[in-house]
Parts: structure tokens; sequence; C-alpha cells
């Protein structure tokens, strides 16, 4: 029976890396650099754990002298939970916005379900623990499968929806109502995560009439939880289009003044073209030419949409993603056959 336990366990935690990984790898065209996402990763672990539990005792201790006793349990799980940790979950962010890797939405959907499955795993395995202290077998096998499926993902998706909000007003000019983004993405995070311990809170408190009624208020819960997940899938996907067809843009610009060749420009912005190895010569480093390549129309599309002071130096780099292209292809490979 201990070595199941260990094993669920294990398993458990194999399936969020895999989560990670995932997520990680659907960063097709600029994919964040691993030491900034183990790092972010291990924000959600370490760092926001232990700053949620201090923050959720401060807010309990606070909330108890209005809240009546009956109702603390529901009050903490729906109420301080949700908006301590998704709180700390998030300031890790205030290190990413100062960073050169928080470029647009999707890297800040990337870094917020990076936060997100690291503070899960560490949750994960203090419920196990607890579980395994006091409930049953079939209680710990339950609470295996519900935290690695459901409750690991809530974490995920909460904290993505942040971080989507901030990457997508990270290289914009700051009007006033750009600052509600990142608001609205916290309001977000933190209904989607009430929700699911609200559904978990109450199918297992004895506050419903009985089993059918719990079973149902925990199969809600679930079908909230694989809806919001289809749904961040989508925005992800969406996310990506719009990186495409940025892509695509500003090559096109860059192909009409002989940066690049001209049919380049119908294949750096599809990953399923860009990844063969027919349309460089040998010579040319293939990834080191995406990279740039991709980098240098991320960085025209920033110095176009931020602010003047950001925007001149988003020019400069612009002028070295360009001049790094021109190098890597050389001029006699854009008036080689391989060219235009």
């Amino acid at each position: 029976m201990v070595g199941l336990g260990v094993l669920a366990v294990a398993l458990s935690t194999l399936i969020l890396l895999c989560y990670l990984g995932f997520i990680w790898w659907l960063d097709r065209y600029e994919r964040e650099p691993l030491r900034w996402v183990v790092l972010t990763f291990l924000w959600g672990a370490l760092g926001a754990t232990c700053l949620g539990v201090l923050l959720s005792v401060v807010m309990e201790f606070s909330l108890s002298m209005v809240i009546p006793t009956a109702y603390e349990g529901l009050t903490s799980a729906v109420i301080v939970a949700p908006l301590a940790e998704e709180f700390t979950k998030g300031l890790i962010f205030l290190i990413l916005i100062f960073s050169k890797e928080l470029d647009n939405e999707t890297d800040g959907l990337i870094y917020g379900a990076a936060v997100g499955i690291g503070f899960a795993m560490v949750e994960n395995l203090l419920y196990y623990g607890a579980v395994a202290l006091t409930g049953t077998p079939e209680m710990f096998f339950f609470t295996v499968f519900a935290r690695t499926f459901f409750s690991a993902l809530v974490h995920t998706v909460s904290s993505a929806l942040l971080g989507y909000t901030i990457g997508y007003v990270r290289h914009r000019r700051l009007f006033p109502w750009l600052w509600l983004w990142p608001v609205i993405g916290f309001v977000l995070a933190v209904v989607n995560h009430a929700l699911w311990n609200l559904a978990a809170t109450l199918s297992g408190s004895g506050l419903l009439d009985g089993t059918r009624e719990d079973l149902e208020v925990m199969g809600i819960g679930m079908l909230l939880v694989v809806a919001m997940s289809v749904m961040m899938f989508a925005i992800t996907q969406f996310s990506l289009m719009r990186e495409q067809k940025i892509i695509k843009r500003y090559l096109r610009e860059e192909a009409k003044a002989g940066v690049i060749p001209e049919h380049h420009v119908d294949i750096i912005p599809y990953w399923l073209k860009r990844r063969k190895k027919d349309w460089l010569p040998p010579q040319v480093n293939h990834q080191e030419y995406l990279r740039v390549a991709t980098l240098l129309a991320f960085r025209r599309y920033q110095a176009e949409t931020s602010s003047p002071a950001a925007s001149r130096e988003y020019e400069e780099r612009v002028k070295e993603y360009r001049a790094q292209v021109r190098q890597l292809l050389g001029q006699e490979v854009r008036d080689s056959p391989w060219g235009p």
C-alpha cells in the first residue's frame, strides 16, 4: 500500500512536470529561456507558497473578527486562499517585466502557467502528506487524482490569465485604460480559483444535503476546470496566431528593404515550414537565423507600440538584429539562387 502511494505521488509530480514541458513547447516561435521558466517555476514552488501561507494567516485572522465561526472554513477557501495565492504567485512579474524575456501576451501566459504549476506541485505534496496521515486509502488516491488533474490546472490557468494580461500591456504605450488589463487578469484568476475551491469545499464539507448533491457540485467544479483549460488553450493558439501575423508583416517589410530574401516571408512565420532544412544554404546557422529574424520582427512591433522612450531602445535593437541577419545570410547568399 505504501509503495502504491509513493508511486501515485511520483506519477502526479511527473504529470505536472509534463504540463510545464508542454506549455513551454507551445511557444514555438520564440521559446522562453529554460532558466527563466525554471526560475518562475521555483518562485511558485517556494516563494509564493511560503508568502501565500503567511498572507493567508494574516487575512484569516483579520476576517475572523467579522465572520461567524461556522463560515470560517468556507471563507478561507473561497476568499482568502484565492486572493492570497494569486497575489503571491503574481509577484514574480515584478521581476519579469524588467527583464528582456517578457515580450508579449504569449510569454506572459507561459510564465504565468509555470508559476502556477510550481505552486500546485508543492501544495499537492502538502495535501498528500496530510491525507496520508489522517485519511483512508480511497481518500488518498482520490486526492491524488483530483489535485493532479483539476486543482493543478486551476492554479495553472489562473496564473496564466494574469500573465496573459500583463504580457499584453508590457510593451504598449501605457494609456490609463491599459492598467485595467492586469486588474481584470487578477480578478479572473481569483474568480476561477474561488469557484473551484467553492465546489471542492461544498462537496466535502457536509453543508449539502447528501452524497448525490456532493457529487453534483464536485462534477460541476470539474467541468468548469475542463472548460477553463480548453479556453486557455484556445487563447494560447489565438496569441500564437497574432505572433505569426506580426512576424509576417514586419519581415515582409524587411524583405522589401533587401534585408532577407522575399520567399523567407512565407516560411519563417509558419512553424512546420521553418523546421525544414532545404530553404537555407548549409553554411547558414538555421536555428540562429530563425531566432534573430523572429526577434527582429518582434522588436519592430514593440518599437511601434511602446512609449517614445522605450521605442528608441527598441529601434537600436532593431538595427542590431538587422545587422545580425545580414551577417548570418551574407551577401553571397542574398545574391545566390537561395536569395530573392
